[in-house]
């Protein structure tokens, strides 16, 4: 039964799986242009990720340490995805790839005297 319905119904499946390919895609390239910010790829790194150990719920402050052409250090402050959600600050190393995108090259539990 349902082999029939997808033989018969061959073109617009096809045209049903293109346009969600399209979409992500567009997702996807939306995504990459709003990288080159630095708050908002802090923001993206710390709230989102499946397999994220250090995932936030919300990131309240940025404050930035130290900034280059291509290397910030970043400390980022907010409240944690996990029970009992407490507020936690994380010392996020930052590097600026060649196309300009910030992307995370060191994430560690920051001090509480820095």
């Amino acid at each position: 039964m349902l082999k029939n319905f997808i033989f018969k119904n061959k073109k617009p499946l096809i045209a049903a799986f293109l346009v969600i390919l399209i979409i992500f895609y567009i997702d996807h390239r939306i995504n990459l242009n709003k990288l080159h910010d630095i708050t908002y790829a802090a923001d993206y790194y710390m709230t989102s990720g499946v397999f994220n150990t250090h995932k936030l719920y919300k990131v309240d402050s940025y404050n930035l340490k130290f900034s280059s052409n291509d290397e910030s250090i970043l400390f980022v402050s907010g409240i944690e995805s996990k029970s009992p959600h407490k507020t936690i600050t994380y010392k996020l190393t930052m590097l600026r790839n060649s196309s300009g995108i910030w992307k995370l090259k060191h994430i560690e539990q920051a001090n509480p005297l820095n």
